[in-house]
């Protein structure tokens, strides 16, 4: 099964019979069975047939929105996949030491993928300028220290530890953005993360490659029976889909940070590729494209779990469905994924 994008300014999707198509202009750029697709990414301006949504629902499609700075505007799902049981337990769970496990594990997985991406962009280093490399492995042991700190937390349940948690994940990750600061080609003007709005290119990158990993977890969640609004880590707001964000804490590091560096570190995306206004920096088409398919061709990568090889997009769903399995008792703990190095 594969992902169908639609980029780009005035394409139509619809539907034909029992098949789906795109069209732009008068050409037809794409025509398909839904079944074949797993999800449909729409990036630019045009417009979709309530017939296509109804047919691509029907056959499980989601169908998700990404504005120019790589925000999920919008997402279309099929209808809920699972039994109440998964909801209510996630909400029971919040009030008790489920919440605290949870919480741990999402945080220290994205710790030890920091750990572990820092290693590697290390040990690449060693010989070339291993004044960068003792840099790198220096914030990274400040990283292990954190993940040790992280592993002593406890308490009845999120609320007590969830000040501590983030504030050693911030701990954490501030060592991590520095390191990679200085892995990045100096013309990109990259010196920190700053989160949702984006100074300069790289930031931007990595905000458009978030959006794009949030539409498969959001996926992964719904498949799981999950309430992508119930998290743990994040705090409850309105809108704010919590639970998604916290899963998304797992992969962060390995499929979007990794592909952002091998983008720039390759010259496939220049400081050229970008538009800049006022104090924000956003993508071209150029760029947006090329981040598009980099992540999407990640997501169908096999990784080593286990015994087993596994794409990375059945990895995401398997993390959401242990998650379930956890909160309704069929396992007697959570482990958050992450790659040893």
């Amino acid at each position: 099964m594969k992902r169908l994008v639609v980029d780009g300014f005035g394409k139509y999707l619809g539907r034909k019979s029992e098949r789906i198509f795109v069209k732009d202009g008068d050409s037809t750029v794409y025509q398909g069975l839904p079944e074949d697709l797993r999800q449909v990414i729409i990036t630019g301006r045009g417009a979709i047939s309530f017939d296509a949504v109804e047919l691509l629902a029907a056959n499980g499609v989601d169908v998700i929105f990404l504005d120019s700075k790589g925000d999920v505007t919008a997402r279309l799902s099929p209808p809920e996949m699972r039994t109440v049981l998964t909801r209510r337990e996630q909400y029971l769970a919040y009030l008790d030491a489920r919440s605290v496990l949870l919480s741990k594990e999402f945080i220290l997985a994205k710790l030890r993928n920091e750990y572990a991406t820092l290693g590697t962009l290390a040990k690449r280093r060693v010989d070339t300028d291993p004044e960068s490399a003792e840099a790198i492995y220096t914030q990274r042991e400040e990283i292990q220290l954190r993940i040790m700190d992280i592993q002593a937390v406890d308490g009845r349940n999120v609320d007590e530890v969830r000040g501590t948690i983030t504030g050693l994940e911030g701990a954490a990750t501030s060592c991590y953005w520095k390191a990679i600061a200085r892995v990045v080609p100096e013309d990109f003007q990259f010196s920190d993360r700053s989160g949702r709005y984006a100074p300069d290119p790289v930031n931007a990158l990595l905000n458009y490659g978030y959006g794009i990993l949030e539409g498969e977890v959001w996926r992964a969640v719904h498949f799981a029976g999950l309430d992508p609004y119930g998290g743990f880590v994040h705090t409850d707001r309105p809108g704010k889909a919590s639970m998604v964000y916290d899963l998304m804490e797992e992969f962060r590091q390995q499929l979007i940070d990794k592909s952002v560096l091998k983008l720039l570190t390759r010259k496939e995306i220049t400081p050229q590729d970008f538009t800049r206004r006022e104090q924000s920096c956003e993508l071209n088409d150029k760029a947006r494209k090329t981040i598009v398919t980099e992540v999407l061709g990640r997501f169908e990568e096999y990784v080593v779990v286990g015994d087993e090889k596994v794409r990375w997009c059945d990895v995401i769903l398997n993390q959401a469905r242990n998650v379930g399995k956890y909160l309704r008792g069929e396992s007697t703990k959570y482990e958050g994924f992450w790659l040893r190095w």
